[in-house]
Formats: structure tokens, sequence, C-alpha cells
């Protein structure tokens, strides 16, 4: 419950703000704002701390660090550890915008210090400038948004309050991420089957979806039987979750591997997409998936590659985005393009619209099977660089997207994320006994261990 006394002192605060917007007001304006709005949804002083030490190197501090007194009833003043939340303040001037450069510099900034040793089980993250604010939910190496970019003033603040309270009680869920390039061939349900396979291993409950009913490719991968119309009924509400699901298993003894799957569903195949859009709206799946998140830690989708329906609610219900590519499918890797200053604007307009959610985290573009000579490595760097040159307002975007930084947010090394070429993956892909090659292999368990601590989680 909100506290009344204190969101009437915020709307002052709003509404008495200066209104030429400075640098350097940090502490005088945006810092008394955030106190209290963290005071209005019960944050005391004693729940609050400033400039909050993240790891154990000085430079990495956080604004403000808050949690609520703990199970042992400890406050957050006397035992300093595992803040709910923290806030990343800029001054009233700092621009965030979806791309704008300091936007994704305080963003790259926010995720830093939720990678700190002393915030790694921190769920909430925020970056304000007095003027707008922004919520994130961080889940190991995933840190997304909760809220699209809201603006602040007295009129929203009860808003702003509410998203605040609400994050803080959400319960605990696993994370929604979904593969997509609008490029068949390259190998998006492959990637699906076996990032699942090797989170299992690794002792994860997963779940996978297979969305593309035209093609099932995952369905046909892992040998199992299609829906019939239970999806269908699931996302309408008349199915339950549990009587979708199919267990498979493969491996045995100490290597045996266990995960649910939704597979495609063939109802899907007997209507228009007309006829699907008006009887399945496209935060269907979302919803359901974020529910069906409460009992997994990872819910991964396979999506067709498209830009139709399927493609597009697939996206609106994701945490995160993986986009594979091959350096030597120049159509694949043209279609980045498209996804940054196409797909994902609109994904964003429709989770504004439908759940009032920001867009999902994209995360570093991988490029699959990976084994190219130095000249088709320099060709492939310049079709990116070339890329970001013809979209200049992207240019930040497509630079966080197409490169992953060493030692840091403050490097200034970059490396682009390979999945490299292995003959065991191609050769499981290709057998019979449809055991997946993470399972058979060691060097095909490796690869995606390798993607995974790099993008989504230590193992």
């Amino acid at each position: 419950m909100l506290n009344s006394e204190s969101l009437q002192k915020l709307k002052a605060q709003l509404d008495h703000r200066p209104s030429e917007k400075q640098s350097g007001d940090e502490s005088q304006v945006v810092t008394p704002i955030i106190e209290r709005l963290l005071e209005t949804v019960g944050f005391s002083h004693l729940d609050r701390i400033t400039q909050f030490k993240c790891n154990d190197h000085p430079s990495l501090k956080t604004d403000i660090a808050c949690r609520l007194v703990d199970e042992n009833g400890n406050s957050f003043f006397n035992n300093q550890k595992n803040p709910q939340i923290i806030c990343e303040i800029k001054c009233t001037n700092y621009q965030l915008s979806n791309f704008h450069k300091q936007y994704w510099e305080v963003h790259k900034q926010l995720k830093s210090q939720l990678l700190g040793n002393y915030c790694k089980n921190t769920p909430i993250g925020v970056i304000s400038n007095g003027w707008e604010i922004q919520l994130f939910r961080h889940d190991h190496k995933i840190t997304h948004p909760l809220t699209p970019l809201i603006e602040l003033n007295s009129e929203t603040a009860e808003k702003v309050a509410e998203k605040f309270l609400q994050s803080i009680k959400a319960p605990k869920r696993g994370s929604i991420i979904g593969v997509y390039n609008n490029k068949g061939g390259i190998g998006k349900t492959t990637t699906v089957s076996n990032v699942g396979i090797v989170l299992a291993q690794n002792k994860r409950k997963v779940l996978l979806v297979d969305f593309d009913p035209n093609q099932g490719g995952l369905t046909k991968l892992l040998k199992l039987s299609t829906n019939q119309g239970n999806v269908w009924n699931y996302l309408k509400g008349i199915t339950p979750l549990d009587s979708i699901i199919q267990s498979y298993s493969a491996g045995s003894g100490g290597n045996k591997v266990k995960l649910d799957v939704i597979t495609a569903d063939s109802r899907f195949l007997y209507d228009s997409e007309t006829d699907i859009e008006q009887q399945i709206r496209p935060e269907f799946l979302r919803n359901k998936l974020l529910e069906a998140a409460k009992n997994y830690d990872y819910i991964l989708v396979d999506m067709p590659p498209n830009w139709r329906w399927f493609a597009q609610v697939g996206l609106l219900s994701l945490d995160a985005l993986l986009v594979p590519a091959h350096h030597n499918d120049w159509e694949s890797i043209q279609n980045l393009e498209s996804v940054i200053t196409l797909f994902l604007p609109q994904v964003g307009q429709m989770r504004k619209m439908y759940l009032d959610e920001g867009m999902p985290a994209l995360l570093p573009l991988v490029l699959n099977r990976y084994n190219a000579t130095p000249a088709q490595s320099k060709n492939f760097r310049s079709l990116l660089d070339k890329i970001i040159s013809s979209n200049p307002e992207y240019k930040q975007i497509f630079n966080n997207f197409f490169y992953v930084e060493n030692h840091g947010f403050l490097s200034q090394n970059k490396r682009i994320l390979e999945l490299g070429y292995h003959v065991e993956i191609a050769n499981a892909a290709m057998q019979d006994n449809g055991v997946p090659g993470p399972i058979r292999y060691r060097k095909a368990r490796d690869v995606y261990q390798s993607l995974i601590r790099e993008v989504i989680t230590e193992l």
C-alpha cells in the first residue's frame, strides 16, 4: 500500500521542480524526488543507502540502493547486502530516449552495477533524470525493461509508485528468451534446442515453445507429436498449461536430460491470420508465458523466419531476444537492419499499448556455425559497419548489438560473439536417433555452455 502522505509530497516536489533542465543537479533536484518516491512505496531512511558499492571495486557504485527489513529482522542499514532495488540517477538535462547515446550509456552502467557481486540477486534496477523514469528486471546476465520510459510528473506519480510496488511484490519467475531472425536456415531451432538442453543439463528447469506451426521445426527435431488445438485453447484460457506440455528426455544415466516442451499446434493451420487475430489477442501469449515462468527457470521460444502474426506475437512475449546469423549468409546479416530499425520499434509500441511494458532486451548478435577465413571476417565486419553508418540514429543500439565488450562497461575492446562450427553439432542434427549434440558430444555441449555463460547465466 502506498504512503498517501509521501505521495502528496512527491507530487508537490514534481510540480515545483525547476523548469530549466541543467547538468550537475542530480543531488539538489533528482535525488530528493527519487528518495520521496521510494518513501512512498515503503522504503524508510533505514532501508536506503546512497553510493552503495556494487562490488569491491571503488568506482562501481550505484546512487541509491534499498531493501526492506529481511526475514531475520535486519534493516538494510545494519546488513548492507542484497538490495531489492538499485537506482542510477542522472541530471535533468541527461537525454533518456531509446535512440540517444546517453540512454544506452546509463543502461550499460546499470547493467554493470547489477552484475556486481553485491547486487547479483537484486531483481529491480531504475534509471531516472527526474523527468523520465524506467524500471528494469534483472535475472543473472539478462536485464530487460519492465516499463517503457515513463514521464515523471504529478499526474503519473501514483502510477509510477504502483509500478514500483508491483515489481517489489512480484513472485520470482524465470526469464522468457526467444530466438529469431527473419531468414531461415541459420540454426534458430537448433539454438533453441541445444541451449535448452544444456541449461537442463545444468539443473535448470526449462520449457521450450514451438511457436512456428507452419514448419514445426522444434517439434520435429525433438521427435514429438504436434498439438491438435490445445495451444489454441490454452491461449484462449480454455485449456490449462499442464495439458499441453510434453516431456522430453534423452541420454542415459548421469547424462540424462529432461525438459518440457509445448509443441507446434496444427490448429493454427486451418485459419487465416485475420481469423487468428480476431480470436487471439497479441498479448495472450505474453500473459500465459509470464504465468508459466513461475514454474521454470527459463522458457525458450522458437519463432518463424518472417514478420507475420506468429513472429510478432512471439517477440511480444519475450523478456529477451537472441538473434543468430551466419557470417557467410548475407541475407541473414542484412536482415539484422530490419530487426533493429523496424521490428523491435514496432514490438516496443505494441508492448506499450497492450502491456504497458518496455520492449524486450536485445542480447548480443550470435554468429552461428562460425568458421570464417580472415577475408570473410573482414568483409563481414565491413558489412556491419555499413549497416551502422547507414542508420546513424540507431548507431548506439547497433554497436551494443553487434559487439561484446571484453572488460567492463568503459572498455574499448570489442569482439563479435562467435558460436564456432563443430562437426559434432552438424552430425547430431542429421542423425536419426534423436539424441542432440550436447548430449552425445562434449565439444557441442561446451559451445553452448560458453554461449549461455556469455549472455544468459553463469553455470
